[in-house]
């Protein structure tokens, strides 16, 4: 083998592992029927060609049938007429004829036979087809049921990616929850021994001092505003 023809060998095997790799066992059901009715139709137009040809034969074989009749039926009135010469003549035509006869009879023997291989090769076709289109249904469930099952063994197994995504993910999130729970852990632990300030508490100490400071300077506004009117209130 040439080193051309090697080469050429293993991009083929290359193509076609890539082929089987990415193509849809279902997707190849319906295309091979597709294919497969075009060839049908195909084999249907070989069909009308030659028997249209053999017909057209036939034609000219009853035709040639008819001239055979004629040359004899003239080189018997030639011979009662006494024209040996015209008899001749047309029995000289009629060898012709006989000759050609043989030759068309021959080609329509022939065209009869390519009829019945081409008639017996469509039929084999539609035949095929036809369990094809009745099993199609049945393959294509097959096909579900075992992507259904190697589904289930990836995940068993561990070998979808799918999977092995979905875990790392739901890991991610298991941290994240874990580290949000240790800081508010961590964050009421030093609350609790006074490292850091409660905000809400603080909020709420500030909230009645300050209440405490407006109801003071309010009093001393008041008592202001009386002694500068005058009027005294005994305490």
């Amino acid at each position: 083998m040439s080193i051309l023809s090697r080469i050429k060998s293993i991009l083929t095997a290359k193509a076609n592992a890539v082929l089987t790799e990415i193509e849809n066992p279902e997707e190849a059901l319906e295309l091979s029927v597709v294919e497969m009715r075009q060839k049908i139709t195909e084999v249907k137009k070989t069909l009308v060609e030659v028997t249209t040809v053999k017909k057209r034969l036939e034609g000219e074989l009853a035709s040639i049938k008819d001239k055979i009749k004629l040359a004899q039926e003239q080189a018997e009135l030639a011979i009662k007429a006494g024209r040996d010469d015209l008899a001749q003549a047309a029995l000289e035509k009629k060898q012709d004829l006989i000759a050609q006869e043989e030759r068309t009879l021959l080609e329509v023997e022939k065209l009869q036979e390519k009829v019945a291989v081409i008639t017996q090769s469509k039929e084999q076709l539609e035949k095929r087809v036809s369990g094809l289109e009745n099993k199609n249904e049945e393959l294509i469930a097959i096909n579900k049921a075992a992507d259904a099952q190697l589904v289930v063994k990836e995940i068993m197994t561990g070998v979808s990616s799918d999977i092995t995504d979905i875990t790392e993910r739901i890991e991610r999130a298991e941290n994240k929850i874990a580290e949000k729970s240790a800081r508010i852990s961590a964050m009421d632990e030093l609350i609790e021994v006074g490292s850091l300030d409660d905000l809400g508490k603080t909020d709420k100490i500030d909230r009645e001092l300050k209440a405490i400071q407006r109801q003071s300077k309010i009093k001393e506004e008041l008592e202001a505003l009386k002694l500068k009117t005058g009027k005294v209130v005994s305490e």
